[in-house]
């Protein structure tokens, strides 16, 4: 078992987020949560490596208890766990080279060369290398997540955990970063998922999670929850007829 998390509680203020929620996931396992706006999706997935605390609850990581490290155990643990948020978060003034052969160099020690040879190879595997010298201000939208996602896979952590990747994306650039997460997910990288894609996350999950109202209401692999579930064939059908139009 590569991480498990157990009655997880998050809340803000008197607002409970999510309440006891758990999961599994094993080694090269590719997990995909949906569900409807404010179900908690985000909030999961933040609080895996404790970007957001819980105020209950348990996360074990690799057969270790990560819920109440600090300080550079915790930090050690993050740089395991790949995190690309909604937003690019790029730094403006570096390059996209230099977006990536920083932290390696910072974190992981690796010297120059090193550092820049393993970023080529990732910026090459998703199909920017030749953008390798641009800043961020002269890329687009969809090329931006796609740095951002050769910054994460570049650290090599054992899982990836990636928030909406397509979500404020026009429709080329949601079509290139998709086919980079294909590429992703060709590679056996363990992947936990949060998006609305649904025809990626029915040709790519292993298992799929739905949530909704702070809970996880449906668990299985992608055939057995439209099989079964009501719920969860009518959410797939509406987000499938939003980006497709009516079939």
């Amino acid at each position: 078992m590569l991480l498990s998390v157990q009655g997880l509680v998050v809340a803000y203020g008197r607002k409970r987020v999510l309440h006891g929620v758990g999961l599994e996931l094993n080694p090269g396992e590719k997990l995909v949560i949906m569900g409807p706006s404010g179900s908690g999706k985000s909030t999961l997935l933040r609080a895996i490596p404790r970007l957001i605390e819980p105020e209950e609850g348990r996360i074990i990581f690799m057969g270790v208890d990560i819920t109440r490290l600090k300080g550079r155990e915790l930090r050690s643990v993050r740089r395991r766990m790949g995190f690309l948020p909604q937003s690019y978060s790029l730094f403006p003034h570096m390059t996209v080279l230099k977006n990536i052969t920083y932290p390696l160099q910072k974190s992981l020690g690796l010297d120059r060369r090193a550092a820049e040879e393993r970023a080529l190879k990732y910026l090459s595997m998703l199909g920017i290398d030749s953008l390798a010298e641009r800043h961020p201000a002269r890329l687009s939208g969809g090329q931006q997540q796609r740095a951002a996602l050769a910054r994460a896979l570049a650290m090599e952590p054992e899982v990836l955990l990636l928030d909406e990747p397509t979500s404020a994306l026009d429709p080329e650039s949601r079509a290139d970063v998709l086919d980079a997460l294909y590429s992703v997910a060709r590679i056996g990288k363990s992947m936990i998922v949060v998006t609305h894609e649904a025809d990626f996350a029915l040709s790519v999950a292993d298992r799929m999670l739905f949530m909704e109202d702070g809970k996880i209401i449906e668990e299985g692999t992608p055939g057995e929850l439209i099989g079964r579930s009501g719920r969860v064939k009518k959410f797939l059908e509406s987000i499938l007829e939003e980006a497709c139009g009516p079939r």
